[in-house]
């Protein structure tokens, strides 16, 4: 097997409460679940760090995953979802119109937020501040879907679209994926 660098982890699946603001739900009891699975799957990657998102359903994500593999979990600010602190999540369609438009025009920040590129060049020096390898990195769809698509040269808001909760992408030290879990 190939020797993994970078796990890169979606967080499971949130309590989705439209009066709370995105960035302070939790996971829910499925979600709960479905990472402690996720966990067992990354064991024979040896992971040697963890950090993570201070969002709370991300923090969580780590900690079940850390918890799992006998890691501490680091809080990186940097791996927090794409800012958009004047958007609302609104109906789910709403959401996917705004995510949309995010992909369809990476150069422009979203209101009262970030650009797509600007928040993949934040989390690739997040990730770069943390040497430790293999390293595993709880983080968000929209930043992980720019992340990756730019190291694999996919399309973001494809992989988006298809992204599970959670997700997790295995990478070797040249950015090459090893597996997808």
């Amino acid at each position: 097997m190939t020797t993994a660098s970078l796990i890169l982890v979606r967080h499971g699946r949130p309590v989705i409460n439209p009066d709370i603001p995105p960035p302070q739900w939790g996971l829910c009891p499925e979600g709960r679940e479905a990472v402690a699975a996720l966990a067992e799957r990354l064991v024979p990657f040896a992971p040697k760090a963890a950090i993570s998102s201070p969002e709370p359903k991300a923090l969580q994500t780590a900690e079940i995953i850390g918890q799992r593999l006998g890691l501490a979990v680091e809080v990186e600010h940097g791996l927090h979802e794409h800012k958009r602190q004047h958007t609302s999540f609104g109906t789910e369609e709403d959401f996917r119109q705004r995510i949309a438009q995010v992909f369809a025009n990476p150069h422009v920040p979203a209101p009262g937020g970030e650009s797509a590129e600007e928040a993949c060049r934040r989390v690739a020096a997040a990730l770069e501040a943390h040497p430790v390898r293999p390293l595993v990195a709880v983080t968000h769809g929209t930043v992980l879907s720019l992340y990756v698509a730019k190291l694999l040269g996919l399309d973001a808001h494809d992989l988006w679209r298809n992204l599970h909760t959670p997700d997790a992408f295995v990478f070797d030290a040249e950015g090459g994926l090893i597996e997808r879990l």
